[in-house]
């Protein structure tokens, strides 16, 4: 997978060798960028269910000062820790192994805080919808932040979501993208 902006642009990046990773197509990466373009730089980012970690990469190419990585499947672990190193990127990342919406309870009691979150949740199961809630229940958001999540077509979300107020929906065959501020 080849980074699409920025500090690392074309440089390519591993992908984890599992069925359980649906990796985050390039147009749909650029598609989300696009919309962020010159929103990130400076930004503290969360990327949840991070698999490779492209979507917390290529915030750092464009200028994301930190970004902590949430996954919880060893084979994409390791690939998010190569990943690091492959970019030479350490001292801007965490990684947590957790399960997504555990760690989010965690980061809401730390008083941990985040301009941008990325999730990209299984299609399967209604995770999409129960991330957004659990973001939007949290108080780890710094104003005025901005939620993105990667879901599938038939898994709707609500317009509104606690604090959270849907701006603007991509769709990309399967996949939509919903894209979320402060209300």
């Amino acid at each position: 997978m080849r980074i699409i902006s920025g500090e690392f642009r074309n440089r390519i990046i591993k992908m984890p060798n599992s069925r359980d990773v649906r990796p985050t197509s390039q147009k749909v990466r650029k598609a989300i960028f696009d919309v962020l373009s010159g929103v990130v730089e400076g930004k503290k980012v969360l990327d949840l269910f991070s698999g490779s970690g492209a979507l917390g990469f290529e915030a750092l190419s464009v200028g994301a000062e930190y970004v902590t990585f949430v996954e919880k499947n060893p084979i994409s672990l390791k690939t998010i820790q190569e990943n690091i190193e492959l970019l030479n990127v350490r001292a801007k990342c965490t990684v947590i192994a957790r399960d997504a919406l555990d760690s989010l309870d965690i980061f809401d009691q730390q008083k941990a805080g985040y301009d941008i979150v990325f999730a990209d949740p299984p299609y399967i199961g209604g995770w999409a919808k129960k991330c957004l809630l659990k973001i939007s229940s949290c108080d780890i958001l710094l104003a005025p932040a901005i939620v993105v999540i990667e879901h599938y077509k038939k898994d709707e979300l609500p317009t509104i979501s606690n604090n959270l107020k849907r701006w603007q929906l991509k769709n990309y065959g399967d996949t939509l993208i919903s894209f979320y501020t402060h209300s």
